[in-house]
Order: structure tokens, then C-alpha cells, then sequence
């Protein structure tokens, strides 16, 4: 089995949380849901940046470029956060340990920038 990276990390645990919590919605509730995200460019921006931040991490990835793949790597970082802060009403020790674990995790996403 391969290694796995932070940003790998972050992309596990946010869907996971994001997945699971999303399913302990109502039928009704999920339709609402998505029909806000469908009325809302600001929601299809923020659940667009995982899928371009994976693809700008990726690109990075092939053309060698730390920065390419740093700003990928941060929209993934922003999106895991603002999952966490929108679950914070709902389930307040989850959002709490997401918010927390992804913290950790985007710094060592940004320790090369320090050293």
C-alpha cells in the first residue's frame, strides 16, 4: 500500500464528515438542501473547490511545481474548513474535532514555507 499525504488526509476526513452528516438528513431536509446549493453561486463555489483544488494539486503534481500544488492543497485546506464551521450548529464535538484535526493537518501542509 502506497503512503498517503496531507492533502490525501484532508480530502479522507472532510468527505467522511461531510458524507456521513449529510445522511442523517431527512429526505426533505436533503432536497432543501440541494436546492439551495442549486439557487446559490456562492455554495457551488464552495463545493467546487475540492474537486479544482484536487485537479490544481494534481497538475502541480506532473509539472513539478510546489507552488501549483500548494494552492491546491489550500483550497482543499479552506474547503475542509468551511465544512466544519457549516456542520458547527448541528453536531458541535464533531465540527469541533474536524475543525481541530484539519488544523493540524494544514500545518504540515504549510511547514516547507517556514523552513
Amino acid at each position: 500500500m502506497g503512503t498517503i499525504s496531507v492533502t490525501g488526509a484532508l480530502l479522507i476526513i472532510t468527505g467522511w464528515f461531510a458524507l456521513v452528516e449529510y445522511d442523517k438528513f431527512n429526505e426533505e431536509e436533503k432536497r432543501k438542501i440541494l436546492e439551495g446549493i442549486k439557487k446559490s453561486p456562492l455554495k457551488i463555489t464552495t463545493i467546487a473547490l475540492m474537486p479544482v483544488g484536487i485537479l490544481v494539486n494534481i497538475i502541480g503534481g506532473f509539472v513539478l511545481s510546489p507552488v501549483t500544488m500548494l494552492v491546491g492543497a489550500s483550497m482543499i485546506f479552506l474547503q475542509a474548513i468551511i465544512v466544519s464551521l457549516l456542520f458547527w450548529n448541528r453536531t458541535r464535538w464533531k465540527s469541533i474535532l474536524l475543525l481541530a484535526v484539519v488544523i493540524g493537518l494544514g500545518i504540515f501542509i504549510y511547514v516547507p514555507l517556514w523552513i
